[in-house]
């Protein structure tokens, strides 16, 4: 009896089929251990997304923090005259889709003006107490403003922060200065530029 050779086909088959199992078990081992350094990355990795959960504490990408200048009534306003006082104030809008918790005390809200490169006037410098305060519920896409504070028009420094602490008053005459809002460490998204005639 004569052994049968299979044909240069059956060997060209059998030789895919082969190939196409190698193939296919590479593929897997390279995908589980993808997934696997995956997975453990997103243990370690600091930059991974918070995962966010409603009436938990808001995330930065949850918020939308916005500065603003204008009148003692908060109609915002870009120029003022001599005898005029520019009112400070932010807004801060959970920009998220769930509620979340915010901190919004003094002790954690802050207001830097700045002429150029000059630090002009900062609420840091502020001798006025400072409170912590319980954080408050932030409803999606609902805007909730700080009261409006007045701006002496003085430099900030060791002394403190205004006209009572016999702080210099600053340039008018058409000077323009830049304000910035910062709560609870996250930075106004705006930095409105006004005008001091």
């Amino acid at each position: 009896m004569f052994a049968r050779y299979p044909s240069p086909l059956e060997l060209l088959i059998r030789r895919l089929v082969f190939l196409a199992i190698v193939i296919g078990l590479i593929w897997g081992l390279i995908a589980l251990v993808t997934g696997f350094f995956g997975w453990v990355g997103s243990i370690f990795n600091p930059n991974q997304p918070p995962t966010i959960v409603a009436g938990a504490d808001c995330q930065s990408q949850q918020l939308s923090i916005e500065a603003h200048v204008g009148t003692e009534q908060a109609q915002e306003q870009l120029a003022f005259n001599p005898d005029d006082t520019p009112y400070i104030w932010y807004s801060v809008t959970n920009i998220g889709s769930v509620e979340c918790k915010f901190n919004v005390g003094s002790d954690v809200t802050f207001y830097k003006i700045t002429s150029g490169t000059d630090v002009v006037w900062n609420s840091k410098d502020c001798n006025t107490p400072r409170s912590s305060a319980e954080p408050i519920l932030l409803l999606p896409n609902k805007e909730i403003a700080a009261p409006a504070g007045g701006w002496d028009r003085v430099r900030s420094g060791d002394a403190g922060c205004s006209k009572d602490d016999g702080l210099p008053g600053v340039t008018a005459d058409g000077a323009s200065y830049i304000l910035e809002a910062e709560v609870n460490g996250i930075l106004s998204t705006n930095k409105p530029q006004f005008v001091l005639n």
